[in-house]
């Protein structure tokens, strides 16, 4: 159901950062996904990429009123994305995650209804709203299904939705506090071999390092986000990070000379 929903909205959708798929994503598949990321696309993650789940079959067999209307809401949103009234689509979502709420605060699929109506209001244009739903994503992420397996990973492509919806914002220091949570998370979990936090880890090291050198070379507001904590050096260091982290989990040579540009980059604007 919230597959059907999500497949339906990413075509109508414009300028999305992170290509949304049709089905749950694996590492190999966040490996693809990783080359709209770096060039810096406005991010749409599938809320499937969050959470892992396949598929939400328990609302097709409980009968209680408000499951009833949160099923409704979600066919009505799919037809409305499919129609290209996003405005409507994102209306509907919001009322389901209302009826969910109403429901429990324990709801397991509060987090990808709030994550997706975070991502919608993101690729709007609107990165206020976009923040305020990923921060509600985020504290429903310990009441989501295999949570005990799932939630760090989860958490860490929320932080990242967080951080990208502040840089948006041009609110720099909150950016740069998100960002370093999520990166905090992913250096817990680095293991020898790719891991699925590893192929996401690399694109948020990009996002972090690209965010400072573009700021030295661009000197804009919204690029200025690492040199505003440090120096240009740091950006250098997180884009070393994501080329260890790309060469592990063995992403192609195009991937990479995107890193290697922008550590270029970097490294002509140190002192």
């Amino acid at each position: 159901m919230f597959r059907r929903l999500n497949a339906r909205l990413a075509p109508q959708l414009g300028g999305v950062r992170r290509l949304v798929h049709q089905r749950a994503m694996g590492y190999e598949d966040l490996k693809a996904d990783f080359a709209q990321w770096a060039r810096k696309e406005v991010a749409l993650v599938s809320i499937f990429l969050a959470t892992g789940l396949s598929v939400v079959a328990v609302y097709a067999y409980r009968d209680d009123a408000p499951v009833r209307q949160i099923t409704r809401c979600v066919h009505e949103a799919t037809v409305a994305a499919a129609e290209g009234d996003t405005i409507r689509a994102r209306q509907l979502t919001q009322r389901a995650y209302a009826i969910a709420s109403s429901v429990s605060p324990r709801e397991r699929h509060l987090h990808e209804l709030a994550f997706s109506i975070g991502a919608q209001y993101d690729t709007a244009g609107q990165p206020e709203l976009a923040k305020k739903y990923y921060l509600e994503a985020l504290d429903h992420i310990p009441h989501i299904k295999n949570a005990a397996e799932k939630a760090d990973l989860v958490r860490m492509i929320t932080l990242d939705r967080v951080a990208q919806s502040c840089h948006n914002a041009g609110d720099a220091v909150h950016a740069a506090r998100y960002y370093e949570k999520a990166l905090e998370m992913h250096v817990q979990h680095k293991v020898d071999t790719c891991t699925p936090m590893d192929a996401e880890g690399c694109g948020i090291w990009f996002n972090y390092g690209t965010s400072s050198s573009s700021r030295v070379r661009l000197i804009s507001l919204v690029a200025r986000l690492c040199l505003d904590m440090g120096q240009p050096a740091k950006a250098e260091a997180l884009l070393r990070m994501a080329k260890r982290v790309a060469i592990k989990c063995d992403l192609s040579d195009d991937k990479r000379a995107w890193i290697d540009e922008q550590l270029q980059t970097a490294a002509a604007a140190r002192p």
